[in-house]
């Protein structure tokens, strides 16, 4: 009997795993309840936490995020690239675009959108102190993309593939139940199930409800910067409860409808207005310039992306690699997990190779465009046009940071309200994912075949209101700060336990004939005996 036929006959307590709940879910209060009578002290204190592990480990980040960026190309492009999850027999359960579609929106979506056209201006305005460029001047504008690239395109989607195609192949293949702790099957082995695997399986909680809080909050603020930049309306708590409520309800809605239906739906829709907006800028921007900022941009970042890979900054002790780079890099891992769940759900009957092209590849070069598009564009009306875009966005905040752009262009009211709906929609891709994989977490026996991919409705309600609630308490009361910083310092020993999946994915590799339950044959097309 199914976990969802099962849930009929029992409570939510009863549903509900408390061996990975607990050890998140009190800390996690205790932080939210802080934030509210200590905001300032706490932010202070953490924040101090999380500066000295960026000094003192830094180089760490830096190793260890290229590391694993490595070590999933090289599962992509090896022999073992033709390994299929679930077997030779598994077909896939959607195309590729949907596919594509699911993987991007329900990411980091929300921070292109946020960051699109902001991160480009700050490089371009303020660039690196060890670069020797001035701000705002030629060599500083062709510049920016190569920074901006580096931040949200390969190692950003190296820290989530890396862990996802390491459970992905222990639920798929291994048959080992759908949580973080098995991704580490392939070096630890039964010890996943124990300690070890509560351990893995509460610290990847604790940093995706964090996550979601303060995540959900940043959209909600970009949101409600955009009424209030465009129209001059006033955002108070009351005004963000009801805008996370109403997009509460319909993440948790579309998550209660599963993965094949209202997800499938908005993240087509979404697509197409990322699309709309791009050939839209392609259309009526700077067309030439910006095709030249992008071809530039890809040559650059590639040329110095051994260099920036292991840059470390040892002697001009600016900060700017541990507050930029290393900051970026504990982000995406304290993400990981999460995002690493909910692709597994995507990858049912694709190779390895090509699960590695769509969830990091592909999005990577997505990336590339939009920043390209929009940071570009940005800066050639800033520094040709005197648009004054920089001095807008350090005067209302990087959530104004696009419609300050689309404000300087034809049609601007409607790209502005298009913007805003970008937004929302991201906002809600991006809940829906977390939605769905905290309740597959925290639901006591699920998630042990593939036919239990689908957590019980009443748990994705709770996690749905839950999330909406926490994200509007740290957002008014000014906890997002403390909150935030808390799981950050989580990428650190998220970051150790992603290196040990990925040795002991080098070792499922090497002794897949013991590890691979499903496949008949392995990389060399020798056959299995038993499968």
């Amino acid at each position: 009997m199914s976990v969802e036929r099962n849930a009929k006959s029992r409570n939510f307590i009863s549903m509900l795993n408390m061996r990975i709940f607990l050890p998140a879910a009190i800390p996690l209060v205790t932080l939210i309840v802080l934030g509210f009578i200590f905001k300032n002290d706490l932010g202070a204190y953490v924040g101090k936490v999380l500066q000295s592990i960026l000094e003192n480990f830094g180089w760490f980040y830096t190793m260890g995020s290229t590391f694993l960026l490595a070590v999933t190309l090289w599962a992509c492009f090896s022999k073992y690239g033709k390994i299929r999850l679930g077997g030779e027999d598994a077909k896939p359960e959607m195309g590729f675009y949907t596919w594509f579609a699911i993987a991007l929106t329900s990411g980091i979506a929300i921070g292109i959108c946020f960051f699109g056209v902001a991160e480009p201006m700050t490089h371009y305005l303020t660039p690196p102190i060890f670069s020797g460029m001035e701000g705002q001047s030629i060599l500083s504008g062709e510049t920016a993309l190569r920074y901006s690239y580096f931040h949200w395109t390969f190692h950003t989607y190296g820290c989530y593939t890396s862990i996802s195609l390491c459970i992905a192949l222990a639920f798929y293949n291994s048959k080992r139940p759908f949580l973080v702790s098995s991704g580490l099957y392939g070096l630890a082995g039964e010890r996943t199930r124990g300690a070890l695997g509560t351990i893995c399986n509460s610290l990847g909680l604790f940093a995706i409800v964090g996550g979601v809080a303060t995540s959900l909050g940043f959209g909600a603020l970009q949101i409600g910067g955009g009424l209030e930049y465009i129209w001059g309306l006033t955002v108070n708590p009351t005004t963000y409860a009801i805008m996370i409520g109403i997009l509460g309800v319909i993440y948790t809605f579309s998550s209660y409808t599963g993965l094949n239906k209202g997800i499938s739906i908005i993240s087509i829709w979404n697509m197409r207005l990322y699309f709309y907006c791009l050939i839209f800028l392609l259309l009526i921007g700077p067309t030439v310039h910006m095709l030249e900022a992008l071809s530039t941009g890809i040559g650059d970042y590639f040329q110095n992306i051994i260099g920036m890979s292991l840059y470390a900054e040892p002697m001009h002790k600016s900060g700017w690699v541990g507050n930029w780079s290393d900051f970026y890099w504990a982000w995406w891992l304290a993400f990981a997990p999460l995002v690493g769940l909910f692709l597994v759900r995507l990858g049912y009957g694709r190779t390895v190779r090509e699960y590695v092209l769509v969830n990091l590849i592909a999005p990577s070069l997505f990336g590339m465009v939009w920043f390209a598009f929009f940071g570009s564009t940005a800066i050639f009306y800033d520094h040709f046009q005197a648009a004054n875009i920089g001095e807008e966005i350090a005067k209302f905040g990087n959530q104004v940071s696009i419609y300050a752009l689309f404000k300087q262009m034809p049609l601007s009211s409607v790209n502005m309200i298009v913007g805003i709906l970008i937004v929302a929609i991201s906002f809600i891709t991006m809940a829906h994912s977390m939605t769905s994989t905290a309740a597959a977490m925290t639901t006591k026996g699920f998630g042990e075949t593939r036919e239990e991919m689908e957590a019980p409705g009443v748990m994705k309600i709770f996690w749905g209101a839950a999330m909406g609630v926490a994200a509007w308490l740290c957002l008014v009361a000014g906890g997002t700060e403390g909150l935030q910083t808390s799981v950050i310092i989580c990428g650190l020993p998220i970051l150790v336990m992603q290196i040990a999946m990925m040795l002991g994915l080098i070792r499922w590799f090497k002794r897949q004939r013991e590890f691979d339950k499903v496949s008949k044959f392995d990389a060399d097309g020798v056959p299995i005996p038993g499968n």
